[in-house]
């Protein structure tokens, strides 16, 4: 009986850890969001990243956080689907702030359930890619320019080449004209 009553309180302390930890995360975003897609827990990261206090944000409906053509699309509920069917699924995307500038964002949702296997809520881990997205951006545009560059530089040969044979045809007719007879 001691060891149920020892593990029952290293159980409440572990979630009592666990949530502390998962509030002090500052880099992800980490929330919770119910089976009818309210906020129900905020992380610090979450503030930092979106710029909505958990007040602004607890009992809203998620869909706030993508762009609107996004909404429009269906999208949020599209990606929950698929959790729900996949277990967890990742996706990269435009999200929007409380300022309305958006980030490029990297994303979790996981399918949360109960012992029933009824879908509870899902869990999301969002990181800003945005620096990710800028640099993949950037590289894509150097290996453009490059490609361009390139077939610049091979029409340049060409022409080059081109001339070097007009070229080479007319000294053969100089030399053709000057040949004494």
């Amino acid at each position: 009986m001691e060891h149920a009553k020892t593990a029952k309180s290293q159980g409440l302390t572990n979630e009592l850890d666990y949530q502390t930890a998962i509030e002090q995360v500052t880099k992800s975003a980490i929330y919770l969001i119910d089976a009818k897609c309210r906020v129900i827990s905020w992380n610090r990261g979450s503030e930092a990243m979106t710029g909505y206090s958990a007040e602004e944000v607890i009992g809203q409906a998620f869909f706030k956080f993508y762009p609107e053509q996004d909404q429009s699309a269906g999208k949020p509920m599209e990606v929950l689907h698929r959790a729900v069917r996949k277990g967890s699924v990742t996706e990269e995307g435009w999200r929007v702030r409380k300022d309305g500038t958006e980030f490029w964002a990297y994303i979790v949702t996981t399918a949360l359930y109960d012992e029933h296997k009824k879908v509870t809520g899902f869990l999301k881990i969002v990181r800003n890619y945005s620096e990710h997205k800028r640099l993949d951006n950037q590289r894509i545009s150097l290996v453009e320019t490059t490609q361009q560059q390139k077939k610049v530089i091979a029409k340049q040969k060409n022409e080059i080449k081109k001339l070097k044979r007009e070229l080479e045809r007319a000294l053969q007719k100089l030399q053709n004209a000057t040949k004494p007879k």
